[in-house]
């Protein structure tokens, strides 16, 4: 197995991809409407449990801070569903799985970590800036000391 970069796996989300993945074999198995309809519910519910169950820096989705989950994860939100639905749809293995979710945990990483460039680029380039117009306003205080 690869060598995960972001993604903390539990052991329960294991269990819970297990689950969902064995939802989606059982589902072939159930002819009645209400069955199916419980399958549906059922899958959604442990779809959305998978999600919670991701753990990065420590922290899970479900318990993470609003605000950290908006900066850094919200943008992907469907993509992480729709990687959860399709890998346990089709049966992926679970060590290819969070190999796949951890790849799309980097692609958050990274993006934030161009944004925090991004601001350090521009704190820098004001810094600059500042220090260029402090240095020219000294240079015209000299100059009309000297003319004085």
């Amino acid at each position: 197995m690869e060598e995960l970069k972001y993604l903390n796996p539990t052991e329960l989300l294991e269990k819970i991809y297990d689950t969902l993945c064995s939802e989606y074999e059982d589902e072939a198995h159930y002819d009645k409407d209400q069955d199916k309809q419980d399958i549906e519910v059922t899958k959604k519910r442990l779809t959305k449990k998978v999600f919670n169950e991701f753990v990065v820096e420590d922290e899970y989705f479900l318990t993470m801070d609003s605000k950290t989950f908006k900066e850094r994860y919200h943008l992907f939100e469907k993509d992480f569903f729709k990687l959860i639905t399709e890998c346990s749809k089709n049966g992926v293995p679970y060590e290819k799985f969070i190999e796949i979710i951890d790849n799309l945990l980097a692609c958050a990483h990274y993006r934030l970590n161009a944004f925090e460039q991004l601001t350090e680029e521009i704190t820098r380039i004001q810094a600059e800036k500042e220090q260029e117009q402090t240095d020219t306003e000294e240079e015209i205080e000299e100059e009309i000391e000297e003319e004085a």
